[in-house]
This record gives C-alpha cells, structure tokens and sequence, in this order.
C-alpha cells in the first residue's frame, strides 16, 4: 500500500511540474510582449490639424489590394496607360514601402492611419486592432467607403455617423473564379451610382448638395480583384494582368466622373496598394515583391514631376490629411512628404510644423508618463521639458519671422530626434525586464533539471525555505511598487526570487552537473550541436541536412543494438531526408513528375507494411481486417486521380465533384478505430487514414517528402525495439499493444536519446519542405481540392491539418516505442522541455524590434515557435494517444 502511495504522490508531484511549465511559459510569453511587443499606441494625446489652408476639399483614394509595383513599372508600365499618364505628366508618384507582416489589415492602417502592426493584434488571430486608433477615414468630415467588409469594418470601430460604409457579402471573394474582376465591378458601378445620385441632388439645389461640397471628405475605394486573381492564379497570369488593366481603365473613368461631378478643381487622388504579391501567389513576409508597391498622387495640391520620389507607407496618412486640412491621426508615425505638395512655401512650413507637433505631443505622452514612474529617470538626448519648450519657442519664432525654409529643415532635423526618442520611451524599461525573466527562466531549467534527474528532488519539504524565500520575494515587490509599475512588472520581477527560492538547495542543483560529467562526451556533444543546428534551421533551412546526417552517422554508435542491415537502411533515409531541406521553401507550381513519384511511393509503402502484417498473420494470432486496409489504399489512388485530373483541367475547380475530396478525406481516417490496437496494426492504419488527405493537399514533393518520413519512423522504432528485447525485436510492434501501455519509473541516458530524436523528427517534418515561420510556406491553393471560395477559416484549418500530419505521425511512433518500452509519458517531456527550453533562451535574446519588419516578425515567430513547442506537442500526443488506442464498440 506504502508504495502505491508512493507512487501516485510521485504522479501527483510530475502533473504539477507540467502545470508549472505552462505557467512559466505562459508568463515568459506575456513578458516578450511587454518587453518587445507592448502596444504602442496610446490615448490622450491633443488633436493636431495639418494645415488651416488645404489646397483639396476632398480626397479619392483608390486601393488596389495586392498590386505589387513590379507589375506596372519600369517595363510593365503599358499595363497601365492612364496612371501611366498620371504619373508622367499629371502628378507625382514613386515606391511606397511597407513594413511586415504584408497582410491587408496591417496594409490599411498604415495608410490611412499611419501606424505599424500592434503586435497584440496576434491575440485576435490579426483580424482586428486590439486598441482603437484613429484615421485619416475617422478624422473625416465625411468618409463613404466601398469593398470588402474585412477591410471596411476596421474603420468602423465607433460606428460614427459621418463615416458610410459600403460592402459586398464575403461569399464572392472566390479565388477560383476565372474573372476576379467581379470584385472590383461591384465597388466601381456602386461609386458611379453614388455620384450619379450626387449629381440628381446637386440639380435639385438640396441642402445635402452642400453638405457634399464641404471640405475634409474622403472617398476610400477598396479593390480587391488583383489580390485574388494574385492568389488564384498568381501575378504573371493573363488573369491577374487583366484585373490591372481593368482597374486602371476604370480609375480612369471614376476619375473623370469625380471630375465632373465636382467641377471645382478642389479634389484630389491617390492610387496605391496595401502590399504586393510573391510570384507563387502569397504574401504576409518582407520580400520587395511583397513591401513595395506603386504610389501614384494627382489633382488638387498635387506636385507635377515624372521623377521618381519613393515614401513609407505610414506617410501616406499623414500627406491625405495635409491634403484636406484634417487633424492628423494622432498615433500616426509618419512624415508628410513635403515634395509631393504644389503649395507656397508659407503652406509647406505650416503643414511641416503641424507633422512635428503632432509627433512631439505623442513623444511628450510617452516620455511624461516614464519620467512620473521612473526612480532614476534619464531623458533621451537630454529632452526635458526645458529644452523642448525653448526648441518650440525657437522654431515658433521661425514661423512668426517667415524664415520658411529654415523652420522646415528645423522641423525635420527635430523629427529625426523625436521618432527614435518614441522608441526609447516604449522600450524604457526591456533590459531590467530581460534580465530579471531570462535569471527566473535559468532557474526554472535548473529546477527542471533536478526534478528529471533526482527521483527525491519531487518530494523535498520546503519547509525550512520559506522565511527566507519570503523575505527575497519582497525586495521586487517594494521596488515595483516605488515606481508605480504595473502589476505584470510584479510578476516579472518577482519570477527569478520565487524561482530560485525553489533552489535554496544547492545540492540538487550541483546533481544535474555531476550527472552531465558521467554522460558520454560524445553523446553529449550531439545535443548540443544539435540543439544548435535546430535554432540554426530556423533562419537557414539547410541546417537541418546537416542535423539528418549528423543523426544518420548516430547509428554507428548502436553498437550490436543495429544490425548492418539497419545501419545501412538509416544511413540511406538520413540521407534521403537529408535532400529536403535544400530544396525551395515553398513550390506552388503543380509537378506532375514529383506527385507521382509521392504517390507510387505511398504504394509500395502499403505494399512493404501489407507484406509484413501477412508474416505476422500467419504465426500470430492477430486480428486484422484486410479490407479497411484496401480500402484506404483505394483512397490514395482516387485521391492521387483528382489532383491530377484538376491539375489536367479534366475536373473544373468549381466542379460538384470536389466534395469527393471531403468523402476521401474523412472516410479513412474515420475507419482507423475498426482496426486492431496492435502496434504495426494501428500504424498502418493511422498512416494509410491520412494519407490521402495529404496527397489532396500536395502539389509538389511534399508527399513523396511524408512518404520518406513515414519511412524512417519505422526504422527508429524498430531499432529502439532492439533497445528493449534484441531477439524479437521486429516481432515487438506486432504482439504489443497500444491499450496495454504501462509506464515504468526510471530515468535512463536512453531516455535523453529518444526524447532529441523525438523533437529531431518533429522539426524536420515541416522544415523539410517549408518553414514553418514563415507565412510564405502557405499557399491557399493548397486547398483547392476542398473550396474556392474565400474562407480563411476553413482555409487556414485545412493548411493547419496539413502540417500537424508529419507531426501526428511522429506522435504516434513516438507513442509506440514508448508503449514497447513501459516509458513514462511525463518524465519524457520533462527531458523535451529541458531540451526545448535550452533553445527557448536562445530565442528569447534573438528577438529584436529594430531594424527591418522582416527580421523583427521572423524573430517573434521564433520564439512564440519554441514556446509553444511542447504545449503543442502534448495537445498531439494526446491526439495520438486517441488515435492509437480508440476503438468502435463493433470492433472487438
């Protein structure tokens, strides 16, 4: 009885440690976005108006979502042959830049708010701004909006009753459709019916006629068809060129019925895009395809000069409003682009005072709130409140003398100090914070460490601790509280006290080094190199060939556990798999070679699995049903048939047919509980239940890459068997059962293998043929099997199955060498944490929010990666867990 109690306390004691690590996790995640990642817009501050003489009374602003700038200058400028005219004689134009992630949402706001992404719109899934923001649309007089309603309804948080807004139902956003220009069609005949029913109330002499006629109005049209067809049939199609030239054509004639329905030369226009396309169809990254996009301005206000002038997409806020004399979005970081303006000098200083002012009152909000908190407070370049008021003096002085020019250079000199003095204050306090959570998350790898490898360490009473454990924690908490903090800064500056008070002992923490002394140096140094090589693949893909080859020369150290035969069919997969990683991120284009070759590869796979279950049939009484087997064979064929044939243009995209893909795709893996929960059984039927899902998702070598995969897991679990019982190892998979897994307490240098090799596979299933940090490794012609019609839903589910596939996989084989083995599940993923969570420190020092948008997303997607990782793989094993042990009442 003493040791039944024994061991469920022990049980007890693991759930803790693993809720523990969700909490540790769950707080180093939140302490990222305070250190790094906070909101930067803020409240509070006094609305500034551009300009009190704006040359425009109204504004048209034409967005054409996706159009990259490739695709209409330089040599594709007779794409366009009116904005060709605009920009060569009419107006002025050049690059608009734009910062990552390249997605629609974040696009719009920048131009027509002025601000970069918040990064805590990641808690709503980036479809909406957590914190509200003001717009050159909410600064309006008037604003009437026409397109998508994902875009439109960002701008209409408050549901003001100036702003009017204007859109089509979600359902004819499909990017099968053949003419995407339908999209676009729709915004265009409903603008020319506004303007229509302008002109009919204007002839009537009605009041509303004036009310049209007043200044500050924008007219926003959002044009979603090049997108679309950029997605459906990627930006060199005769599709997507077509949509071009369909909306220059009809910006054209918009234009001239903007004209004429305002015949007071007070309107102006701008042509722009929200961010540009890759050539494989996608964007979200910081490729040039992708951040640079045409910026074409005409009409009233408006330069004349064909010489290219290049801006950030953020100034563009700013330069609307300067247009139309409204207050300037007060969170906007942009700067007017003065040369884009045909105004008196006098007009330019004024509208260049009003862009420093408005940045100055957001630095003032910032820089006052950190000085009122701050113990020791050490302004930026020495910006008191002294010396900005003699500076604004100095340059309001400029303004009443006339000195024009100088007060411009003045301004913009100012600017220079004011936008990264913006940085210092919302990054005041990221180095004390990272310190302070990088000591706590060292102590929880300790504590770990010693809970892994010191059966005792579960049961220690720390009694005797907690006077002393109690007066550390209180030195935070009186120091957080002297500087008026916020209560999370309690909590991480509090994290490394109650961290290390759990290791007042030192002598368990002195156990992890003597154990590190006895392991081998050799094995040792494989994870670390590996480990390395793992957060090295993550900015260079080919690091993990080197990671396949490292564990393919492994094997040699098996000794008699591998026999020449293993040794040589691990080495030639290694290899194989090795080949992957070199290979392109991402390849959209269908190849029909490398499908079938995936597909053929998938059959003598079934063919090499289905020969062994018949040995084993015949000298084991195992209970097998052949046809589920056969049955999801055929499954793989039919689906291999579809792909084909969509790609062939046998079967339209929009073709009743392509609900066979949801009947291939659910059938087999809903026929996996019939089967036996034998080992070699259940794998079977497990891989065979999605793989043709898979090949309905595949356009390229992904499949022949699973197959490969799939291929050696097999290999690693029957060479782990041999670990367990050398003389009927291969025979273990066959008689050992999933439903009979029981877990034995140990911790063994066994155990440090399986759990490295484990996370080897898990990363090498989705960085073999993508990154999966990466938003251009998702191409939603992925499932264009299943839908056509724009559904980011169900779209990015299916993506998501996609990849969680190679991981399931692993899971379940991870499961089975665990069950032969009578691992203990718990004790093994407090090994992978320790692993997981060595990388997860590294990470957390590669994070950066200066420098390009690309490597500052790149680096937060790499971390939140690891953080993740094993609250991700506990969910999939779990998942395994039910796939390898569920059955249907029947199937006993």
């Amino acid at each position: 009885m003493g040791h039944d109690e024994d061991r469920n306390t022990n049980k007890s004691k693991k759930y803790q440690i693993v809720i523990l690590g969700l909490a540790v996790h769950a707080l180093l995640l939140f302490a990222v976005f305070d250190i790094y990642f906070s909101s930067p817009l803020d409240q509070g501050m006094r609305f500034i108006r551009s300009t009190r003489n704006p040359p425009a009374k109204r504004i048209v602003i034409f967005v054409a979502d996706g159009l990259r700038a490739e695709a209409v200058l330089d040599k594709n400028m007779e794409r366009i042959p009116f904005l060709k005219t605009v920009l060569e004689s009419k107006g002025s134009w050049g690059v608009a830049h734009t910062r990552v992630p390249t997605e629609s949402r974040p696009g719009h706001v920048a131009l027509l708010a002025g601000i970069y992404e918040d990064p805590s719109a990641i808690l709503k899934g980036w479809k909406a701004n957590p914190v509200n923001f003001d717009s050159v649309i909410n600064q309006s007089s008037s604003a009437w909006c026409w397109g998508s309603p994902d875009i439109l309804n960002v701008f209409k948080h408050d549901n003001l009753s100036h702003i009017h807004m204007s859109s089509y139902s979600a359902d004819l956003e499909d990017f099968g459709e053949k003419d995407s220009r339908a999209l676009d069609l729709w915004v265009f005949n409903e603008v020319e019916k506004f303007l229509e029913w302008k002109s009919k109330m204007c002839e009537n002499q009605t009041s509303e006629c004036d009310f049209f006629d007043a200044g500050g109005n924008v007219f926003f049209l959002h044009l979603l068809g090049i997108d679309t067809a950029g997605h459906g049939f990627k930006p060199h199609s005769k599709e997507y060129v077509e949509n071009i030239q369909f909306v220059d054509e009809k910006v054209k004639t918009i234009s001239q019925l903007f004209t004429t329905a305002f015949n007071d030369d007070k309107t102006a226009f701008v042509f722009t895009a929200d961010h540009g396309m890759t050539d494989w169809g996608s964007h979200g990254t910081g490729s040039a395809h992708e951040t640079e996009t045409i910026f074409v301005a005409w009409g009233a206000g408006i330069n004349r000069s064909s010489k290219k002038r290049d801006v950030k997409q953020i100034d563009i806020a700013p330069f609307l409003a300067s247009l139309i004399g409204i207050n300037i979005p007060s969170n906007s970081l942009g700067e007017i682009p003065l040369d884009y303006l045909d105004l008196p000098i006098q007009s330019l200083a004024e509208i260049q005072f009003s862009n420093m002012l408005q940045l100055l009152e957001l630095f003032n909000i910032k820089r006052l709130r950190t000085e009122a908190n701050a113990l020791v407070f050490l302004p930026y370049k020495g910006l008191t409140s002294e010396v900005i008021e003699e500076k604004l003096a100095f340059l309001a002085g400029l303004l009443k003398s006339e000195k024009f020019q100088v007060l411009i250079d003045e301004c913009r000199q100012f600017l220079d100090v004011l936008l990264p003095g913006l940085d210092y204050y919302h990054n005041y306090y990221q180095y004390p914070l990272l310190v302070s959570v990088s000591l706590g998350f060292i102590g929880w790898i300790l504590f770990l460490g010693t809970c892994v490898l010191d059966k005792q360490s579960l049961k220690r009473n720390l009694q005797t601790n907690r006077s002393v454990a109690t007066l550390l924690n209180m030195v935070p908490i009186a120091l957080c509280y002297a500087q008026k903090y916020p209560l999370s800064y309690y909590i991480y500056f509090s994290f490394p006290f109650v961290v290390f008070s759990l290791l007042l002992d030192l002598r368990k923490v002195l156990h992890i080094f003597k154990q590190l002394k006895t392991t081998n140096f050799f094995t040792l140094s494989v994870y670390v190199i590996g480990i390395e090589l793992m957060i090295y693949g993550f900015f260079k893909r080919s690091s993990f060939s080197v990671l396949a080859i490292l564990i393919g020369f492994w094997i040699l150290s098996f000794g008699k556990f591998a026999s020449r035969r293993d040794k040589v069919l691990w080495l030639g997969l290694c290899g194989l798999l090795a080949i992957f990683p070199l290979l392109p991120v991402m390849k959209t284009s269908f190849s029909i070679p490398m499908y079938f070759l995936g597909s053929a590869s998938w059959v003598l796979l079934f063919y090499e699995m289905y020969f062994r279950l018949k040995v084993q049939h015949q000298f084991r009484n195992i209970n097998i049903r052949y046809g589920i087997f056969f049955l999801q064979l055929l499954c793989v064929v039919v689906a291999s048939i579809y792909s084909i044939s969509l790609e062939y243009e046998l079967v339209g995209l929009n073709s009743p047919l392509k609900h066979v893909s949801w009947v291939l795709s659910i059938l087999p893996i809903s026929l996996i509980p019939f089967t036996s929960t034998f080992i070699g059984v259940r794998l079977i039927a497990t891989f065979f239940g999605f793989a043709p899902f898979y090949l309905l998702v595949s356009t390229n070598f992904e499949a022949f890459f699973l197959a490969i995969h799939v291929a050696i897991l097999c290999n690693w679990l029957l060479i782990e068997s041999k670990f367990f019982n050398a003389n009927d190892s291969e025979n273990l998979i066959y008689y050992v059962s999933f439903a009979e897994y029981r877990s034995k307490e140990r911790v063994t240098s066994d155990m440090f293998r399986r759990a490295f090799l484990f996370m080897v596979f898990i990363f090498l299933g989705f960085f073999g043929t993508g990154n999966i940090a990466s938003l251009n490794s998702f191409d939603p012609m992925w499932v264009r099997t299943f839908l056509t019609v724009f559904s980011p839903f169900k779209m990015m589910g299916l993506i998501i199955m996609k990849i969680i596939v190679p991981f399931l996989f692993t899971c379940c084989v991870f499961r089975a060498i665990n069950a032969i083995g009578k691992e203990n599940i718990l004790q093994m993923f407090c090994i992978i944490l320790v692993f997981s969570d060595l990388m997860v420190l590294q990470f957390l020092y590669f994070i950066t929010n200066v420098g390009s948008w690309m490597d500052i997303g790149s680096s937060l997607s790499h971390f939140i990666i690891m953080e993740g990782f094993v609250t991700i793989l506990l969910g999939l094993y779990g998942l395994a867990h039910l796939l390898t042990t569920s059955k249907y009442a029947l199937s006993d």
